[in-house]
């Protein structure tokens, strides 16, 4: 498309053309299947999508065997009858779903604050109590539960029904059994553990936790200014440690004797909270040994560039490191920050899998916990382990996601894998063609669960609990995925399901997977290019790269619709492709999921994680084979590719004449210590000055949006408005779209405003009148509120 064509265009109909496109359940059911395996059977049950709704189905492992149980409808018509209430299927999100086979093909659910029991010979049972708390964490035995109230630990009996607080010095910013406020803020949003954080000893007399301590941690205020009722606004304290300061919050570990209710402390100084606050327990960084005598933890160095593994004694209090690791760049515990470590103890042989990327690549270890000496290395060579799946203690292997084992292809590829703990011989189970996902519990990528189906993601699992047979989705970028039962040894039992397009747009194409030559001249890079719908013989035109400029995670997905953080990347591309450019993404050097050097090439330099020179060079060298007008490039990006499509307009204006940063941490200074000292090291005035964006404002050229919401506190407004205040100090133009009750996210609003910006600037174009349109965050929410206001209506006691 040529500027001139622009004016002709209408622009009305591309907009419904990407809106369409965010709604992915609108495109493709069945892009995955999420297994949750019945007890007592080898057999799991799942949700089948059909145009009539949801299908809840059982499949026998031992012969394939698929059949149908209930549908959705069919428990919403019994609901709506039972209640008296015509029930929208639609609006309507059954938590906690169980189907059992035992009695007979019974579903078991939450719904409106109540626990709800179908059968179709006993017909909708409404049972008497409230649902199961989620906010409780039961000892193994089910006789007592500790549970968080004022920031203090209270125990529960639950035999007779009594509590009682069992400590009394719990404070906002002191509390017991939970992490840092910020982190606490993002797992009430997402609905993640809410449960104290901590764990049973087999016995159920201890439990092990912590309390958070903040007591001195500094305010980063923050401020609602468009509250729900009134007119003032409200400011909140938002305490946040920046790297180099003095006090972070820090975790002071112990455990409570469950009968005394005394704490037992170890002889060691509270740690500090790392890997983005997370606590121990979160990032299942500690473990009881067997006999329930030594609690063990993780004890992560502040700067993340050593580790250790203590070992606390609870009889008296005595500590000693196990094993430590050092390095002079920061380790990695596991491939995600977002996800637990990949470390899995082993209590009944004193050992412990260890990850590790001392030899360049991320691989599994075997440590014996008495001696704290390495067995062996279970996994080697010139790829990477991503994901640990589950451990055999009794065949004594461990089963995993193996990246990058075939040299010739994709090194974000992934295969399923087994490694023997007593050999260290690794076989792929299966793998090749494509991309191979096996879903874990409580994996971030299907957090998203809890909030669109209701799901217990802890009850998700790729493996069976006896690990004879695995689920796994098989997916490419340029084709649906399918979903394969297989036996333990990757022979095929089924196909559970085959994806399937229902929705796709008129003149649908697939992306191509692309490779690049970095602009060092050697690097390999991959990506993604979106070709436009429309492509005019002869012409050229514009390309919009769509970036994620941040260290801790890469961008290009390497299969279509199969987890809900690639889909939303994947479905954005996408749509500007549906608007009439090309889009192109790619993981630059200085990004995750890849040799270890390749990620450390941004470490101490954050401003060129993912390097914009060398999206540059692969511009230029896709423009050498494609039409694409390097004349009119644009580039956007959210959260970390906010931060990279803004430095784009002042560092890089020289190629990007348009871009849209929505939500970019522009200032890792007013951002948690621990994700700025793990990327760009501990605090140095001159390296966190370089990566300021403000601080190259005055390099600012070109047309330059700026999306922040207001009530980000992670990603603090501050960091937008200074920025903005260097570009005026400097008389540089910007423009910018704030959105006053929003946190970290763009909503309909700003896409729209994003999409209008670059058909302005871009395509020189005329935007349609305003139409109302919503982000994938937005649908997830809208659907959230929905549920929300039925549960209101018909249980206003909630």
């Amino acid at each position: 498309m040529t500027a001139s064509d622009s004016e002709t265009t209408d622009w009305s109909d591309r907009y419904a053309a990407v809106q369409h496109l965010f709604d992915v359940d609108a495109l493709v059911q069945n892009a995955s299947v999420y297994p949750r395996w019945i007890e007592g059977a080898s057999a799991f049950w799942y949700e089948r999508q059909t145009d009539e709704g949801v299908e809840y189905r059982v499949v026998d492992a031992t012969t394939g065997d698929n059949r149908l149980v209930v549908t959705h409808r069919t428990l919403i018509d019994a609901m709506g009858e039972h209640l008296g209430e015509a029930l929208s299927a639609a609006d309507v999100i059954l938590r906690d779903l169980e189907v059992r086979l035992d009695p007979a093909d019974t579903v078991e659910f939450a719904w409106a604050g109540r626990s709800w029991a179908f059968g179709h010979a006993s017909g909708l049972t409404a049972r008497d109590g409230h649902v199961a708390r989620g906010d409780l964490s039961v000892s193994p035995d089910g006789r007592l539960a500790i549970s968080v109230r004022d920031h203090d630990l209270w125990m529960h009996d639950l035999t007779d029904g009594s509590e009682r607080r069992v400590t009394a010095d719990g404070a906002e910013d002191n509390a017991y059994g939970m992490g840092v406020g910020s982190m606490r803020q993002v797992y009430a949003k997402y609905g993640l553990r809410t449960a104290p954080d901590g764990l049973w000893s087999k016995d159920s007399r201890h439990f092990f936790t912590l309390q958070t301590d903040e007591r001195l941690v500094a305010d980063l205020p923050a401020m609602t200014f468009v509250p729900a009722d009134g007119q003032r606004p409200i400011a909140h304290r938002n305490k946040t440690s920046a790297p180099g300061d003095e006090h972070i919050a820090r975790f002071r570990m112990f455990v409570l004797d469950a009968v005394e209710g005394a704490q037992l402390v170890p002889e060691r100084a509270p740690i500090a909270a790392t890997r983005m606050g997370d606590t121990p327990f979160a990032a299942e960084l500690a473990w009881w040994s067997a006999d329930g005598r030594t609690a063990y933890f993780v004890d992560v160095e502040r700067g993340e560039c050593a580790a250790e593994v203590v070992a606390f004694e609870i009889s008296t209090g005595h500590t000693s490191t196990v094993f430590r690791e050092q390095a002079a760049e920061p380790l990695e515990l596991s491939v995600s920050v977002y996800d637990p470590a990949l470390v899995i103890p082993l209590p009944d042989t004193d050992e412990l899998i260890w990850f590790s990327e001392r030899t360049g690549r991320g691989h599994l270890y075997l440590y014996d916990l008495v001696t704290g000496c390495e067995v062996r290395a279970l996994t080697s060579g010139e790829w990477q382990v991503r994901e640990l799946l589950r451990v055999d203690p009794v065949r004594r292997e461990v089963a995993f996601l193996a990246g990058g084992v075939d040299p010739h292809d994709n090194p974000y590829l992934r295969s399923v894998a087994v490694s023997g703990l007593d050999d260290g011989v690794v076989r792929i189970v299966s793998g090749g063609g494509g991309d191979h996902r096996v879903w874990r519990p409580q994996s971030w990528d299907i957090a998203v669960l809890s909030r669109t189906r209701g799901a217990d993601i802890g009850r998700i699992s790729g493996y069976a609990p006896a690990g004879e047979y695995f689920v796994e989705t098989v997916g490419a970028v340029d084709a649906l995925p399918r979903s394969v039962l297989r036996r333990r040894d990757g022979s095929e039992v089924c196909v559970v399901e085959q994806a399937r397009a229902i929705g796709f747009p008129d003149g649908w194409r697939w992306p191509r997977s692309v490779q690049v030559t970095a602009s060092d001249g050697v690097t390999e890079l991959w990506g993604l290019l979106f070709e436009p719908v429309a492509v005019d013989a002869g012409e050229r035109h514009p390309l919009i790269d769509l970036v994620y400029g941040a260290p801790q995670e890469s961008l290009v997905p390497t299969s279509a619709f199969v987890d809900h953080p690639t889909t939303t990347t994947y479905v954005e591309a996408a749509g500007y492709a549906a608007l009439g450019a090309y889009c192109l993404l790619l993981d630059g050097r200085g990004t995750a999921n890849r040799e270890r050097s390749f990620r450390l090439a941004s470490y101490r330099a954050t401003e060129t994680a993912s390097d914009l020179d060398d999206h540059v060079a692969a511009i230029r060298q896709l423009a050498e084979t494609h039409p694409i007008d390097l004349g009119r490039l644009g580039i956007t990006g959210f959260s970390g590719g906010g931060t990279l499509a803004a430095r784009a307009a002042l560092q890089r204006s020289d190629v990007f004449s348009v871009a849209v940063a929505a939500s970019g941490n522009y200032d890792l200074r007013l951002f948690g210590h621990a994700y700025g000292e793990r990327y760009q090291g501990l605090f140095d005035a001159e390296a966190y000055e370089r990566q300021a964006v403000k601080t190259h404002a005055a390099q600012a050229s070109g047309k330059l949006l700026l999306i922040h919401g207001l009530m980000d506190f992670g990603v603090h407004p501050a960091g937008l408005f200074q920025l903005v205040q260097a570009l005026i100090d400097e008389n540089k133009d910007v423009d910018l779209v704030v959105l006053p009750t929003t946190g970290h996210e763009v909503t309909g609003y700003g896409t729209r405003r994003r999409l209008d910006y670059f058909v302005t600037h871009l395509f020189g174009g005329t935007p349609p009148p305003p139409v109302r349109m919503q982000d994938l965050r937005g649908i997830v929410m809208q659907r959230e509120q929905t549920d929300a206001a039925i549960v209101a209506y018909l249980d206003p006691e909630e």
